[in-house]
């Protein structure tokens, strides 16, 4: 485990985190408060008072900076141990509450049928090819009641990915090499 990646905003904003040593790829400082800052747009408080779900959390950097920014409260799931185990000590070390899910995405969706989350990050590994399957799911956990804000992180692509012709895109922007997509789902 390394330390280093600090925390860009919220009442613990200057702070480091620590990350597994490897195996992941975490969202850069510029994309972290672009994120945040795009949020306003979507929910007048930014994060403040959402429940959260990160899937494929890797370091947890996106759903620390919600914690950080007031959200009510984070579900980490990710398949890694290291990054499972890197994200409970941060959880300890900033005294922050939020829940931390060892399991593959899908299976966690498939398993877990009434969800209610404001706000997903997902941000797999640019190579994964089970998205469109990963939101379908999350659209059933959630149901038709709940609409939530999803943050796709991604590489760019010039093509949008096939997530259906009911996903509402609030906002596409590229950094670098990677993209951000913001969807209603």
């Amino acid at each position: 485990m390394r330390k280093g990646l600090k925390l860009t905003g919220g009442s613990f904003a200057g702070k480091n985190i620590k990350v597994p040593a490897k195996g992941v790829r975490p969202a850069t400082n510029l994309v972290r408060e672009a994120i945040f800052s795009t949020l306003f747009s979507f929910f007048e408080n930014g994060v403040s008072r959402l429940n959260v779900l990160d899937l494929f959390a890797g370091t947890g950097s996106l759903g620390f900076e919600a914690l950080s920014r007031g959200a009510s409260g984070v579900t980490f799931v990710d398949s890694g141990k290291e990054s499972v185990r890197s994200i409970r000590i941060n959880l300890e070390d900033l005294g922050f509450k939020g829940e931390v899910i060892w399991n593959n995405v899908i299976r966690f969706l498939k398993i877990n049928r009434a969800l209610s989350y404001d706000l997903i990050f997902m941000d797999p590994p640019y190579r994964y090819k089970r998205c469109p399957e990963v939101v379908d799911l999350l659209k059933q956990a959630l149901g038709a009641q709940f609409a939530s804000v999803l943050v796709y992180e991604r590489s760019y692509e010039k093509e949008l990915p096939g997530f259906g012709d009911d996903n509402e895109i609030l906002k596409r922007k590229k950094y670098g090499q990677s993209e951000l997509l913001y969807y209603r789902i």
